[in-house]
This record gives structure tokens, sequence and C-alpha cells, in this order.
């Protein structure tokens, strides 16, 4: 589940700062829903891992973003415009409706993931039936035929050779 939870927050990190940058509305939280697809389409398990997988890609989603941002910013590739200032009680409460929104588009779409890309129900391997050990192998073998024997054995229960 790992590998597929990094690979959707990847693609929740970029779809999500390209749309940004291209201005559309709740960009992050659509890239937070398309990350949680990928990562369910990856996972190719039973839809309760995959609503996990989505539900990890929508928790972590706004951090990768961040850092893809930051990283796009400073490289000079993209200018963000200038904002006016808000108050900081308002700055926060978004920032809190943002992650509730992308951790909801995160598990809804690795649950929508996982509905469109799962195993047949016949392909998840059923548990192996109970093997029994096998029998302990003998302490000491027979003089003359070579049969495996007890420790206490006097005679040889194959072909009657007494044992030393």
């Amino acid at each position: 589940m790992g590998i597929s939870a990094v690979a959707g927050l990847l693609v929740a990190g970029i779809v999500g700062i390209i749309l940004e940058i291209l201005q559309v509305p709740l960009g992050t939280a659509v890239g937070a829903f398309v990350g949680g697809i990928a990562a369910a389409w990856l996972l190719y398990g039973p839809r309760n891992r995959a609503l996990i997988a989505g539900f990890i890609v929508g928790l972590f989603s706004f951090p990768v973003q961040l850092l893809f941002f930051m990283g796009v910013a400073s490289s000079g590739l993209y200018t963000p415009p200038p904002v006016e200032a808000l108050p900081q009680d308002i700055l926060l409460a978004a920032l809190a409706v943002s992650l509730v929104i992308q951790v909801i588009t995160g598990t809804v779409g690795g649950f929508l993931g996982g509905i469109l890309h799962h195993p047949p129900a016949g392909t998840i391997e059923a548990p192996r039936p109970y093997v029994p050990p096998p029998p302990p192998r003998p302490e000491k073998y027979c003089i003359q035929c070579g049969a495996g024997l007890a420790k206490e054995t006097l005679v040889c229960p194959a072909c009657g050779a007494k044992q030393p």
C-alpha cells in the first residue's frame, strides 16, 4: 500500500499545483481526488484498502502540494499574484476547511478507484489449508536393512536383526 499511496501523493501534488496555477477553483481538492483514484488504481486490492489509500492521499496531499508550490515559486517558474492581507483567524479557518475538503476528496477518490479497479472476487488468494508437520526423523537405523528405528529399539521390526 505504501508505494501506491506515495504515487497517489505525487499525482495529487502535481495535479493540484497545476490546477492552482491555472486558478481552477478547488484545484488542490481536485488534485487530492485524482491522487486518491491513482493510489487505489495502483493498489489493485480490496475496496477497503483502496479507501484507506485514498484517505492517506487526502490527508497528506496538502503538505505535498505546498512543497511543490514552494519549489515552483522559489525556482522562478511561477510568480504568485499579489493578494490582499487577511486576518490570521480567517486564514486558519480557510486552511482547516481546505484540509477537510482534501481529506474527503482523497478518500472519495480512493473509494471510486477501488470500485473501478479491483481484483475479481475469485482472484483473492484463499488461506491455505493446514498441513501437519512431517513426522520426526528416526533416531537410529537398523544395522542390517537400514530401516529407521526409535532409540530404544532392540530388534528391528522390518528384518528381525538384533540392534546393538
